[in-house]
This record gives C-alpha cells, sequence and structure tokens, in this order.
C-alpha cells in the first residue's frame, strides 16, 4: 500500500506507542479508512474458512494488542480481515507497566513489549462497544479478556459475550506476572468449568509459547493445558503469545518478542499439536506470519487461522490483502 511508504518513516521516528496514537488518530479522524478499504479489497471463495463453528470469509485475523479499549473495531474492519480481536479487556482499569514498555527491532521486523495490559476496563469498554456499529462484509468480530481472578474474567465474559462471536481468553501474556496461576491444569480447569456455565457462544484460550524443536521446560505443562481444553470443550486455542525475553531498553527489564523471528517455532508448534490434537480442538496460529507462503505453512500445519500484528506495523494495512493473494495462489498451486 503505497500510501503506507509516505507514512511509515515519520511513524518510525517517533517512539512505538506514540507511533500507535498517531496511527489511532489517522484512522479515526481522517478517511484513511476508506481509502485502506478501496486499495486493499480482494476477496476468494477459496478463503471461506468455518472454524469453532463460525464462518469467516478468510483466515487471516488481526491479533489482540492493537485496539485494546475497542475503540477502533469498525475502521480495522477495512484492512480485510476475516476477524479483528479486540481487546484485551480487564474488569478494572489498569495503567500498565511503567514506559518504555515498547521497542523496534527493526531488523528482525520484531517488537518487545511490556504493556502489562493499560486499558479503559469492563464498565467503559462496555459503553464503547454498546454505540460501535455491528461488522460489515460478514468480518467477524472476537473479544480477548484476561484477569488474575476467576471471577474478574468471569464478568468480563458474561459482560461482553454478546458483542462477540467469540471470546479469546489471554492466559499467557509475560508482562502481567498473575496470570500465571491459570497456567497449571487445575486452576485453568476451574476457570474453564467458571466460563462454561453461562457461555453460548466458542471459546478460545490463548496460550504460552514453548520451544518445540528443543522441547524446554513448558513443552509438557503446556500440552497439559491443550488437553484440559479440549476436556472441557473449548473450541480453539490460540498458538501462541509472544515469546519471554529480556531488554533493558524497557523500564521493567523484560517484555513479550513478537514478529519474524518466532514463525519456525510457531510452524513447529502448530505441528505438534496439530497432530496430537488437531482432531479435537482449532488451532489460531500466532507469531511471526508476514505473507502468503508463511501463512500457507501455518494452516498446511494444521492451523484454521493465522492472526498477525508485527507485521501491520512493518508493511502496512497492505499486507493483509498481499497475504490473502498469494494465499489463493498456493491454494490453486497445491490442488
Amino acid at each position: 500500500m503505497k500510501i503506507y511508504n509516505i507514512i511509515k518513516p515519520i511513524l518510525f521516528l517517533l517512539p512505538p506507542e506514540k507511533a500507535q496514537v498517531v496511527a489511532d488518530f489517522l484512522l479515526k479522524q481522517t478517511i484513511l479508512p476508506n481509502i485502506i478499504k478501496s486499495s486493499t479489497k480482494f476477496e476468494s471463495e477459496l478463503l471461506n474458512t468455518n472454524f469453532a463453528g463460525i464462518n469467516f470469509p478468510n483466515p487471516i485475523g488481526l491479533a489482540a494488542g492493537w485496539d485494546k479499549n475497542c475503540t477502533l473495531l469498525s475502521h480495522l474492519e477495512s484492512f480485510g480481515f476475516g476477524y479483528i480481536t479486540g481487546g484485551t479487556i480487564t474488569k478494572n482499569p489498569r495503567s500498565g507497566n511503567n514506559s518504555p514498555r515498547m521497542v523496534r527491532l527493526k531488523k528482525d521486523n520484531a517488537l518487545i513489549n511490556s504493556l502489562g495490559f493499560p486499558g479503559y476496563g469492563l464498565d467503559k469498554v462496555l459503553k464503547i462497544l454498546s454505540n460501535t456499529p455491528a461488522p460489515k462484509n460478514n468480518v467477524k468480530r472476537i473479544l480477548s479478556i484476561s484477569g488474575e481472578t476467576i471471577y474478574d474474567i468471569n464478568e468480563c465474559h458474561k459482560s461482553l459475550e454478546r458483542f462477540a462471536s467469540a471470546i479469546e481468553i489471554n492466559i499467557s501474556s509475560p508482562n502481567t506476572e498473575g496470570l500465571r496461576i491459570f497456567q497449571t491444569k487445575e486452576k485453568l480447569k476451574e476457570l474453564i468449568l467458571e466460563i462454561n456455565k453461562g457461555r453460548k457462544k466458542p471459546l478460545f484460550i490463548k496460550i504460552p509459547p514453548y520451544e518445540a524443536l528443543n522441547k524446554d521446560s513448558n513443552h509438557k505443562n503446556i500440552l497439559d493445558l491443550i488437553k484440559i481444553c479440549i476436556d472441557q470443550n473449548v473450541e480453539a486455542i490460540t498458538v501462541a503469545n509472544t515469546r519471554p525475553v529480556k531488554n533493558r531498553n524497557l523500564a521493567v527489564g523484560k517484555g513479550g518478542l513478537s514478529g519474524a523471528p518466532l514463525l519456525k517455532n510457531t510452524i513447529a508448534m502448530v505441528q505438534e499439536i496439530s497432530k496430537m490434537y488437531g482432531h479435537h480442538i482449532n488451532i489460531n496460529a500466532c507469531g511471526g506470519a508476514s505473507n502468503g507462503e508463511e501463512a500457507f505453512q501455518l494452516l498446511e500445519s494444521g492451523a484454521s487461522s493465522v492472526q498477525i500484528y508485527t507485521s501491520i506495523i512493518y508493511q502496512g494495512p497492505g499486507v493483509v490483502k498481499k497475504i490473502k493473494r498469494e494465499l489463493v495462489r498456493k491454494i490453486v498451486d497445491s490442488s
């Protein structure tokens, strides 16, 4: 998308969070969404997909994190995604971690963030969603929620489910210490059991990453968590959250890595999880994809959808159209 080639150098002169504020302002205050929609329009019946009981126009989704407070859903839907993930939303307002809390790794097409779920909180997001127009062109909305107690997460779920096609529960952000309690089989089961008492729509669980090629210490535990999800009738898992790394340029000294460096391990995780559990649960692949070839690899490995975020920062909204066109080419060539 040519317009992004003009805007990107200006945005990259700013710290990442300030650049995000400017980008969001442009999306809300200008005709940019209409320009994006007209220049990125591309759909094909070959991309129509169904998973977790939901029909999507294509399998490319926006990962949680861009639109934390759900103020941009209608604008982001102009990018051509099959679904948008809004949030992550927590019950109470949060300021997040101290700044600086996001850095670019330009040579790697990657980001590291230590945001810690900054957001308006449930009550204000509910007001925003109540005044947000319904999605168009069959684009679906997923809402990401999280919290450090079962009560808080369940309150978010009960209040927000009516606004979404599905709810994704984030139990795996490396920037929020309290979430780790749900990375034990007992606590995750307890959480899902409580959610299941009243839920009416599909549920996704966003899991932590593990080193699939080296079989690190998280390996068995995360596979056990997936088995809990299956046993409790969760429809899909998102594989996976950002990778915990240290970085002295962040105020807290550590954060979550996203972008191109994750791709190889994401493919390996999807392959292993699909081989073990693919007949029982759907997989949203999240981590590293930036073109149609990579999306195709993830789908061929067993994913039902591919979520992106960091590739938009580096390539702009046009990356969604590029991925879809290249994906159609790969599907045709392989048939």
